[in-house]
């Protein structure tokens, strides 16, 4: 398992002992940022000055891996990059005009254009879902779009707060998105929800630089920042773990990234090192080694896992091998001190490409079937297997709603009647009635159920009311055989039925067992009738009550408004007689009146002039 780091160069380095396998230097000596294709190791790296470079992992025929530029792409603005999940060759490129632009980096054809927002503001990182769906694209004023790669059109914006710089796509769940804030804060936004599942604003006291995810273990999130804080959460968990889950260390952090089965994480500092830390033991890093000598470490991503075979041909099984050099004489070569933890890396990445084939291929032999026949199978009495096999038979039908319950009353019923039939005499002739009226009632349900549109209501009530007539008949048959019976005991019996006669409260206990308890216990019965009584009164009274204390509130909270307007208005009326313009309206507005007055005094002068005038 390799790491790949960046800062004014490129590093490979192997996770075990982060020992240097590959360096490539940068022209120009810039700080370069990149992102890894799922698909196979390649990767793409962007320079905000010399644009993108296309990279690989090349493997030498000493099984050393060396990285190797594959072709420049010279595109303007370029600021970030992120490559696409599924799509093998498809990138996504924020630019510093606010753009948002997809390439084909193999043939450098551009693909769709995404238009900048009014602000125009820099594209500070763009990343794709893991189905390619869609983009979030972080802008320089902390708002998040999201655009859709199939409509090709902004979806919406999120605006968690105003120092949003970095927002990651879960690896497996589509909607997740995880969102680091130079304020300090990590957020984990649900883009379908439109909420926030996770939300800390105080997961660092300095900026938080960077979040990772793993496919391994969905609910794990790790966040390092300039506080020298490795922060590991349960995003299941709306809150911070124990103090192991809080790891510090002497430098600020810039940048962290976790292996996919979710067991190893590695960290990066602005001086330059690389930390390795294994999730089940977190007490003391597995290595420390400073790799970009004094520059902070831009970004670092593991490698993407290869195949079983070429794992299996990178790790060796064995604790120690002994080699033949000639004359008979064997060496022992020990194993290097981080075998082991190659050992544990590789079958950690097998667990894990092993779960994931198990859950990308399903298993054949699953059959998706309704969750209410799931629930009619379990309601249903088990006697009536002639509806359940009809039901899994049709494909297509439209299933009513029944009663289980008065239906299995029903088939105890049949029962108790035919324990009946056996003490009696009449047993053949009404099995088969009993028999022939199970049968109906089996074939009007199952018909009900299997025939769907077919068949009206009114029918289906029809036949259910047949039925019903069909029991009713079978009790009198049950009533009449249940009388001769007796009435042959008897005539066999003559001291039975002397007895019987001699106790005929007995019989009408059993008949009207209700109507012996009312005459026996009249006083429980004036005493229900006295309770029933009291609850009556009691529930008008609360009704009352409730009506009064309705009114009530109603009338004080109208008395409280009119005191409130009554205030406002004495308070605008304190501030106009404060107010200049206020006064000279009303001084104009009286003079208006006065001379209104003296206007009105003159023509009733001139008027009785005219009327004396007139006289003489």
């Amino acid at each position: 398992m390799y790491i790949v780091s960046t800062s004014k160069k490129t590093i490979l380095s192997d996770f075990a002992d982060l020992e240097t396998k590959s360096t490539f230097l940068h022209a120009n000596g810039e700080a370069t940022d990149f992102q890894f294709n799922a698909q196979r190791c390649v990767f793409v790296e962007v320079d905000k000055k010399a644009g993108l470079t296309v990279m690989r992992i090349k493997e030498k025929q000493e099984n050393v891996p060396e990285i190797q530029r594959v072709r420049k792409l010279t595109i303007e603005n370029a600021y970030s990059v992120c490559c696409a999940k599924t799509a093998c060759n498809q990138i996504a490129i924020g630019q510093s005009s606010g753009f948002v632009k997809l390439f084909n980096f193999s043939t450098a054809q551009l693909i769709h254009s995404y238009p900048a927002d009014k602000s125009s503001s820099t594209v500070l990182y763009v990343d794709y879902n893991c189905t390619d769906d869609y983009i979030a694209a972080v802008l320089e004023g902390g708002q998040i779009n999201i655009y859709g790669t199939r409509t090709k059109q902004k979806m919406e914006s999120i605006t968690i707060d105003e120092y949003s710089t970095l927002a990651r796509f879960h690896p497996s769940k589509r909607f997740h998105l995880g969102v680091a804030s130079f304020k300090g804060t990590v957020t984990v936004y649900d883009v379908q929800a439109k909420r926030s599942i996770f939300h800390l604003e105080d997961a660092h006291d300095a900026p938080c630089r960077d979040v990772s995810m793993c496919s391994g273990q969905p609910s794990l999130l790790v966040s390092v920042g300039y506080d020298c804080k490795i922060n590991i959460f349960d995003i299941r968990r709306n809150k911070a773990q124990a103090p192991s889950g809080r790891l510090e260390y002497t430098h600020p952090m810039s940048t962290v990234a976790l292996s996919e089965c979710g067991t190893y994480f590695c960290a990066g500092n602005l001086k330059g090192e690389l930390v390795s830390y294994d999730m089940r033991s977190t007490k003391a890093p597995l290595a420390v080694r400073s790799v970009h000598d004094g520059c902070a470490v831009t970004r670092c991503a593991f490698v993407p896992t290869p195949t079983e075979e070429q794992q299996s041909s990178s790790f060796s099984s064995s604790n120690s091998v002994t080699m033949d050099v000639g004359g008979g004489k064997t060496v022992k070569v020990e194993p290097m001190p981080h075998d082991e933890l190659r050992k544990s890396i590789s079958a950690n990445l097998l667990l894990t490409q092993q779960q994931l084939d198990s859950l990308a291929t399903p298993k054949a032999a699953r059959q998706t079937r309704d969750s209410f026949c799931d629930f009619l199978d379990a309601q249903r009495p088990h006697d009536l297997n002639r509806m359940s096999t009809q039901m899994t038979k049709t494909t297509k039908s439209t299933r009513d709603s029944f009663d289980w319950e008065s239906l299995q009353s029903k088939a105890n019923n049949e029962e108790l009647r035919q324990t009946i039939y056996q003490n009696g005499c009449g047993l053949s002739s009404l099995d088969s009635a009993a028999s022939s009226t199970a049968d109906s009632l089996q074939q009007t349900l199952s018909g009900s159920l299997g025939e769907g549109n077919n068949i009206s209501v009114d029918a289906k009530l029809k036949r259910i009311i047949e039925a019903d007539e069909q029991d009713e008949l079978i009790e009198q048959s049950v009533n009449c055989s249940a009388t001769s019976s007796s009435a042959a005991s008897d005539k066999a019996n003559p001291q039975l039925a002397d007895m019987e006669l001699s106790a005929p409260t007995n019989l009408s206990s059993n008949t009207s067992p209700g109507k012996e308890r009312a005459e026996e216990h009249p006083q429980e019965q004036d005493e229900l009738d006295d309770r029933f009584a009291k609850l009556e009164r009691e529930l008008k009274w609360s009704a009352e009550k409730t009506r009064f204390t309705t009114f009530f509130w109603i009338a004080k909270y109208w008395n409280q408004q009119l005191e409130n307007t009554q205030d406002t208005c004495n308070a605008i009326n304190q501030l106009l007689q404060r107010d200049r313009f206020a006064n000279n309206y009303f001084a104009v507005q009286k003079k208006n009146e006065m001379l209104k007055q003296q206007l009105k005094q003159l023509i009733s002068r001139q008027e009785m002039k005219g009327d004396k005038s007139v006289n003489a």
